[in-house]
C-alpha cells in the first residue's frame, strides 16, 4: 500500500530535513504555510512512500527536526498582565500518515 506523509515542518528544520530525505532517495515536495498555535512559518511536505518506507522516513523527521520548549508571547494568550513566562513544548516536525490508492508520475 502506498502512503502519504503530510510532515508540517518548523522552517528552522526545513533544509535539514529535506538534506536527509534526498539522500535517502525520497521525494518530497514543499509548500509554505503557517500556523499553529504560534503561527510561526513552517512548511509542509509531502512525501509518497511505500508503506515499508514509514519507519525509515518517520526517523529522518525525527533525527532532523527536534521540538524544543518556546515562551509563549505575551499577545497570544492575553497575558499582558501576566509577568510571569510561559513556556510550551513546540514540536519540530507534526506528521500526518494517510494511505493512498496509488503513486502515479508522469
Amino acid at each position: 500500500m502506498s502512503l502519504l506523509l503530510v510532515a508540517v515542518v518548523r522552517d528552522d528544520h526545513v533544509d535539514g530535513a529535506l538534506n536527509a530525505l534526498n539522500e535517502a532517495n525520497h521525494r518530497a515536495t514543499v509548500l509554505h504555510s503557517m500556523g499553529g498555535f504560534l503561527r510561526q512559518d513552517n512548511s509542509t511536505l509531502l512525501v509518497a512512500i511505500e508503506d515499508h518506507q514509514e519507519a525509515e522516513v518517520i526517523d529522518i523527521f525525527e533525527k532532523t527536526c527536534m521540538g524544543e520548549e518556546v515562551e509563549i508571547p505575551l499577545v497570544l494568550l492575553e497575558r499582558l498582565k501576566d509577568w510571569r513566562a510561559s513556556v510550551v513544548q513546540h514540536a519540530g516536525a507534526t506528521i500526518f500518515v494517510v494511505p493512498l490508492k496509488g503513486i502515479v508520475r508522469t
